[in-house]
């Protein structure tokens, strides 16, 4: 007679003849069944074989041996099963434990063949599908291969077809190398000076000049220390215009002579040493001249902020020339702290509030540039010196933009140093320019990029 039953594991279902063994192996997922209601007996015995068979064997030896509780416990740990089926499969094996001493224990039956032939369905049939998956990748593989080598003929681009069939390609991203950046008009070469008050330190530099021998001067404004260096920031020297003067501004003649302006004075050093030459004590109309700030021209003449904030043409003897009325010729109260004087002797004179105003040789007022106080490219904020270069290019520091650049008419050019602020400033034959940074407690030195 057979019997059907489900799988506890995987719930197919099982037959089995009412009179055949204890257990069997379920065909799908190969897990030893426990046979319910046998009544018959152990019934017809086949040779064990595989691992359940030994273990098996084991609950048997245990129960020749009169130990049923150990059976009992190895039957459980081996199946994994409650104990009171574990205790119904071995008071089964245990009526027939003792009737063939050489007997395996119960031996699992052979499938039905319905069950046979289930499993063999199966198996053809994953067979089957997994044959179909292969052919179906093996047609797509050859398609995208054909299509890639149609696009390749057409395009020389390389493509890379998509990793799945459904899935649409990525955007394809062109990377061009980006076009080099315009130069700008000026770019720094060298930097040097620490803060300090031995050679090459500086805690207060507000000056810088230059001479015609390739050496430039840094003066320190709160205790009237200079110091001398070459091109490339070597330091050569220093000297003192007088502890605890204010220094206000220096300037250099081609021949290495420095002149050093103090509120109200005006001396003149060697530079290379600081041997003192003199101080100039202009006297005109029989007062004493005082002087803000002085500026070596090429032709060899002093050109000197004056009292009255005058212009005043020093001769190379020492002597006053001229004097030139700022405020008369402007039409308007200025007050100059910083003057220079171009090879072509047009005259520029600052005015920190109202801009730099430019006079011809002979002292007529032209024009103004630079104020505003708007921040804009072009407008001065805050200017703190300026110098000129071989084309006659001016350059002016302030706090908004470190150097802006103009022509001689006033026309905005261009700026660069970034935005810290520079307090002094020259410029050598060579067009190679020189800053002082107070702030940062250096030199910095800069080459133009456009010519």
């Amino acid at each position: 007679m057979i019997e059907t039953l489900k799988c506890p594991e995987c719930s197919a279902p099982l037959e089995y003849p009412l009179a055949g063994g204890m257990t069997m192996r379920c065909p799908y997922c190969n897990n030893t069944v426990l046979l319910p209601g046998n009544s018959s007996g152990i019934g017809k015995r086949n040779p064990a074989s595989g691992a359940d068979a030994v273990e098996l064997a084991a609950v048997v030896k245990l129960l020749r041996a009169g130990n049923k509780l150990g059976a009992i416990r190895l039957y459980r740990q081996t199946f994994s099963v409650d104990l009171a089926t574990a205790k119904t499969a071995v008071e089964r094996y245990d009526g027939q434990a003792n009737a063939d001493p050489i007997a395996a224990p119960l031996t699992t039956f052979a499938l039905p063949d319905a069950a046979k032939s289930a499993a063999y369905a199966v198996k053809v049939g994953c067979g089957a599908a997994l044959g179909i998956l292969l052919l179906v990748g093996l047609i797509l593989a050859f398609v995208f291969y054909s299509v890639r080598r149609q696009l390749t003929s057409v395009n020389s681009r390389v493509f890379t077809p998509p990793p799945m069939l459904m899935t649409p390609p990525a955007p394809r991203v062109i990377t061009r190398p980006a076009p080099p950046a315009a130069p700008g008009f000026a770019h720094m070469v060298l930097e040097f000076g620490t803060e300090g008050i031995g050679a090459g330190g500086f805690k207060d530099a507000r000056s810088i000049a230059t001479d015609g021998l390739g050496h430039f001067y840094v003066g320190e404004y709160s205790d009237g220390r200079v110091q001398a260096f070459d091109a490339e920031g070597k330091f050569l020297s220093a000297w003192s215009i007088g502890v605890g003067t204010s220094l206000l501004n220096l300037a250099a003649d081609r021949h290495g002579t420095v002149y050093a302006v103090t509120p109200s004075h005006l001396y003149r050093f060697e530079g290379a040493t600081g041997k003192p030459l003199g101080e100039f004590e202009s006297i005109r109309d029989g007062e004493v001249e005082s002087f803000s700030d002085v500026f070596a021209a090429l032709d060899g003449d002093l050109y000197a902020i004056g009292g009255d904030h005058q212009i005043v043409d020093i001769g190379p003897d020492g002597h006053i020339k001229r004097m030139i009325n700022a405020q008369e010729k402007v039409g308007e109260s200025v007050s100059f702290n910083r003057i220079l004087v171009l090879g072509t002797g047009e005259i520029f004179a600052m005015d920190r509030g109202k801009g730099i105003f430019k006079f011809a040789p002979d002292g007529r007022y032209i024009n103004r540039f630079g104020g505003g106080r708007s921040g804009a490219a072009g407008h001065l904020f805050s200017p703190r010196a300026f110098a000129a270069d071989g084309k006659g290019r001016i350059y002016v520091t302030e706090s908004g933009a470190a150097v802006q650049v103009f022509d001689q008419d006033g026309a905005y050019i261009d700026s660069f140093g970034g935005r810290e602020a520079a307090f002094g400033l020259a410029i050598t034959d060579q067009n190679e320019i020189y800053a002082c940074f107070r702030n940062r407690c250096s030199v910095r030195k800069f080459v133009l990029d456009k010519r």
